[in-house]
């Protein structure tokens, strides 16, 4: 997925949700070999933009994982509490469009 369509589905997204005032950041993680990392995204929603086949993410909303073929569904949205597995033996760099919503008191300290 490019990051237009990331930018397209996160505004939809924060639609559905009834957010109108929201920013868009583009993170650029990277997970050394094996490595797990947790992120806390409970009103966020990240989605990914790049796929790889040795990273497992798995969240509230869904599993992205191309290495489980027990999968039916790949979810490239998540919100919620994300977990990070890099599954291989090389650092991974990982990239998303995150969509954060912004209370009216953050909006007017900006």
């Amino acid at each position: 997925m490019n990051e237009g369509t990331a930018i397209e589905i996160a505004k939809c997204k924060m639609k559905e949700l009834s957010v109108e005032n929201y920013i868009l950041r583009y993170r650029h993680l990277r997970l050394d070999a094996n490595e797990k990392r947790e992120i806390k995204a409970e009103n966020h929603i990240y989605i990914l933009t790049y796929p790889f086949y040795n990273l497992r993410i798995k969240s509230k909303a869904g599993i992205y994982d191309l290495a489980d073929d027990g999968l039916n569904e790949l979810q490239h949205v998540h919100r919620g509490l994300l977990q990070l597995e890099n599954q291989s033996n090389v650092r991974l760099d990982v990239k998303f469009i995150q969509a954060i919503p912004m209370n009216d008191n953050q909006t007017k300290k900006q």
